[in-house]
């Protein structure tokens, strides 16, 4: 086992501050968008700042999405409303299982991933 100088425990700490936070803050903007409706205002400001509320129409797509995508494929509409998955793009581009042409337009670089798991 290798000494890590407290670092992993630190990251776990900034992990769940980071997860309380953000609770929190969903909490708050909740809170803030109820004031502003009961004072029908889209503005509100605190000392320092001013937070602008707006409304928005927000589009949900359900969770298995093959008979929508069955039916932009139907309606000749795919090619608009498609694009590339770099999920599955960026594994072939670093197997070499992509053509040449495509794999020489980008760039392959080392970048670090960190993630917490339970001992």
């Amino acid at each position: 086992m290798v000494d890590d100088n407290g670092l992993v425990d630190e990251f776990e700490k900034l992990q769940n501050l980071k997860k309380e936070i953000e609770e929190k803050e969903m909490v708050l903007k909740n809170k803030i968008i109820e004031l502003a409706k009961e004072k029908n205002s889209s503005i509100l400001f605190g000392t320092n700042k001013k937070c602008s509320i707006k409304e928005y129409i927000k589009v949900i797509y359900p969770e298995d999405k093959a008979f929508l995508t069955a039916i932009i494929k139907d309606k000749g509409l795919y090619d608009k409303f498609s694009s590339i998955n770099y999920f599955k793009l960026n594994p072939a581009i670093v197997k070499g299982e992509i053509d040449k042409e495509i794999s020489d337009l980008t760039k392959i670089e080392k970048a670090f991933r960190l993630s917490l798991k339970d001992i």
